[in-house]
């Protein structure tokens, strides 16, 4: 029996079924369908090439490449600019991998003098840290104001370590969700034509992320993430937690929808990226849809 089959069937059938009905519901409002996604080689290589020309710590990135090669192969590829796009992939990776940074109690003092370190342009006290900060201040160089200031906000909420006591509000600082949001309006489109609606973009990209990512989490026993915690603040069972979120996240992308219709550029770059995002999760096997769908 392999480690995931052990997993797998510590869930109770029921559950299971509801998990199923939960992201089946999900994909079919939303008008996708699950179908397995390679991994794009030939960004992985031109991303690795760039990492090692930039002088990033290779031995920390290199087991976060693929997730961002993977984001930005599918959620930004609409983007009209490869350095943007590249820019994109680097955020993702060091993202992913200051996340796993997070649990490791000897790196926390690091992450903790990240924003005075940062805002008096000082080294930082690690090698993934300083690769974070020149990808901030890059930001300039593919998005203009205000996008580029709240990119750089939204990243620097991101790294101050949260407790998980109130869920809403760690989920809101612990995703990137603002910065990724900003990220998927190309820079040449005024931000007049999609800030009304960056809040439920946000919204969209964290909760969709919880709704995917459920079953692997369950599996694995973790009953920190979002939707764990929401249970239990409200005295929910996690299904009717995960069912509520569905309904939520449904609404809130239809509503986004109507909301850039009359925008075709913004329109199209959302839909682009929602499609795209969800293409992202289904990607070398990660988050486990395979088994679920």
């Amino acid at each position: 029996m392999t480690m995931n089959n052990l997993f797998t069937s510590t869930l109770d059938g029921e559950v299971l079924a509801n998990i199923r009905q939960s992201i089946a519901e999900f994909l079919q409002r939303c008008g996708l369908q699950y179908k397995n996604v390679p991994l794009d080689e030939a960004w992985y290589s031109e991303c690795s090439q760039e990492a090692i020309k930039r002088g990033y710590p290779m031995d920390a990135i290199l087991p976060y490449m693929p997730v961002g090669v993977a984001m930005v192969s599918n959620a930004y590829d609409h983007l009209p600019n490869r350095a943007t796009k590249m820019w994109m992939c680097f955020f993702t990776i060091i993202c992913a991998c200051i996340d796993d940074m997070m649990i490791s109690g000897e790196n926390l003092v690091h992450l903790y003098r990240f924003n005075e370190l940062f805002a008096n342009c000082q080294p930082q006290g690690h090698p993934v840290l300083n690769a974070f900060d020149g990808l901030l201040r890059e930001v300039a160089c593919h998005y203009s104001a205000p996008a580029s200031n709240l990119i750089v906000t939204s990243a620097l909420d991101f790294i101050s370590p949260q407790a998980p006591s109130y869920p809403e509000y760690a989920r809101m600082l612990s995703g990137v969700d603002y910065a990724y949001a900003y990220c998927v309006f190309p820079a040449t489109l005024p931000p007049r034509e999609y800030v009304q609606c960056i809040m439920d973009v946000a919204m969209v990209i964290n909760y969709t992320n919880d709704i995917l990512s459920y079953y692997k989490e369950e599996i694995q026993g973790d009953t920190a993430n979002y939707l764990s915690l929401m249970a239990a603040s409200r005295g929910l069972s996690k299904q009717d937690a995960l069912r509520k979120l569905v309904e939520k996240t449904v609404q809130l992308h239809h509503g986004i929808l109507e909301f850039l219709r009359p925008r075709p550029e913004a329109y199209d770059a959302y839909v682009a990226f929602f499609n795209g995002y969800f293409k992202f999760h289904a990607t070398f096997g990660r988050y486990k849809l395979e088994e679920i769908v």
